[in-house]
């Protein structure tokens, strides 16, 4: 996969409310808030929302890996009809034009261990291809450090969700830590006031979770493995 362009740069401003047939366009990342986003989404969108999971980047056997310039250099247009599209998918896939182009990312060892304990309570699903990588994760009981240093995980953001995406590009990049002020914007865009206590699919707490999360071995462990998306997050997380 390409690398991301580096360096940043703020996007132009752009109209606060929606305009009349601008879709949005919001790249779902795994355990950054993305389902309490798009059921917000579904309940002021309805039907012309779209929800796209069919080409999750971090799928091993995707078009977005199995031929990635293919993937890239084959732009499809949006749904006819769709004012909103939310999903897993690399912002790559569509041919954006006016499109209002949105994502939220999570500080990347947080985002590690929420996807290493949702894992593990995650039932494994009835089509082998559908998520081969959580399998693999089940077959071979991976611990925490063996999970971040799969590569699809290790560079979840640099590389499996925005590799060789100009991320300017982004007319609103939230962070999970500051949700609250993400939907705020969001909401005044679209012209909206979203319910920041929806709150769906979040990884249950456990005791096993708290001390992976206060173990500040740990955590210097998981920031040397992930000091890409670390990087990637402190570019663009604004």
């Amino acid at each position: 996969m390409g690398s991301n362009e580096a360096g940043l740069a703020h996007a132009p401003e752009r109209p606060e409310r929606q305009a009349e047939g601008q879709p949005l366009v919001c790249v779902h990342t795994p355990k950054a808030g993305g389902w309490s986003l798009g059921r917000l989404l579904r309940e002021h969108f309805g039907p012309t929302l779209v929800t796209d999971y069919d080409e999750n980047p971090a799928n091993p056997v995707g078009p977005r890996l199995l031929d990635p310039a293919r993937h890239l250099a084959g732009r499809r247009p949006l749904p006819p009809g769709a004012r909103c599209v939310h999903g897993h998918f690399h912002p790559g896939k569509y041919d954006l034009g006016g499109a209002f182009l949105v994502t939220i990312l999570r500080e990347p060892v947080d985002n590690l261990l929420s996807i290493y304990f949702f894992w593990k309570q995650m039932p494994r699903h009835d089509d082998p291809l559908h998520d081969p990588l959580h399998d693999y994760f089940l077959d071979h009981d991976l611990g925490i450090v063996e999970t971040a240093r799969l590569p699809l995980l290790r560079r979840l953001l640099s590389e499996t969700y925005y590799g060789g995406f100009d991320m300017r590009r982004f007319d609103l990049v939230g962070r999970h830590d500051d949700r609250e002020a993400t939907l705020e914007r969001l909401g005044r865009h679209v012209g909206a006031t979203f319910d920041v206590s929806v709150w769906e699919n979040r990884t249950p707490p456990s005791p096993e979770r708290q001390a992976a999360a206060a173990d500040q071995a740990l955590r210097r462990r998981l920031e040397a493995l992930l000091a890409d998306d670390i990087a990637f997050y402190e570019r663009h997380a604004r």
